[in-house]
């Protein structure tokens, strides 16, 4: 099976689901993003870890992990398997002297503790076209005011297709993944 080895880019605020934030991964040749809508108490946890900062007490990634070391278990892989419905599906590769061990995990967590152990991140090439915005792409500077407002409303459908582009290049160079991604799936459905 084909897959893509993804790097953990960073974090956002999330502007469509209050309370909740971006966790923004890229695949290794920079030439994807792909936003996942996560949790804050697994973007805490994710940005602990990012910062290398030291907690008083342990957060549950890190008691997970010092469990499965205890038991003589190491989190090999994170691969992010399946994308419905706008849910990302990952499951953990564990291994011990005697065996692999696979479990289902939430994406959000799975990072969390890939981070943890510093192990790859995987997911499908099916994957990164239908969730990864691609970055990288020359885009207009006019028209900047129009993207902020626009994808917070209904109206976004009615721009043409070439308007639309012109939006997800630019919001993809501002970095505006989630707002990108919005754009993304409207021009995919335009283009059906």
């Amino acid at each position: 099976m084909d897959r893509v080895k993804l790097k953990v880019l960073g974090l956002s605020y999330s502007m469509s689901q209050a309370g909740a934030y971006a966790l923004i991964l890229a695949d290794e040749v920079d030439t994807h993003r792909i936003p996942i809508v996560i949790g804050m108490p697994e973007a805490q946890s994710i940005a602990i870890q990012l910062e290398k900062m030291q907690t008083q007490r342990p957060l549950t990634h890190d008691l997970i992990k010092t469990l499965a070391d205890a038991l003589q278990t190491t989190l090999k892989e994170v691969f992010i398997y399946r994308l419905e419905a706008g849910i990302f599906y990952s499951e953990l590769l564990f291994e011990t002297d005697k065996m692999l061990i696979k479990i289902d995990s939430r994406t959000s967590d799975a990072i969390a503790l890939a981070l943890r152990y510093a192990c790859p991140i995987y997911t499908t090439p099916d994957i990164l076209e239908k969730a990864g915005i691609a970055v990288g792409q020359e885009s207009s500077q006019t028209g900047s005011t129009v993207v902020a407002s626009v994808t917070e409303s209904d109206e976004i459908e009615h721009y043409s297709t070439q308007e639309l582009t012109r939006m997800l290049n630019e919001a993809v160079q501002n970095e505006e993944y989630e707002k990108a991604s919005k754009i993304r799936d409207i021009l995919k459905n335009k283009t059906k």
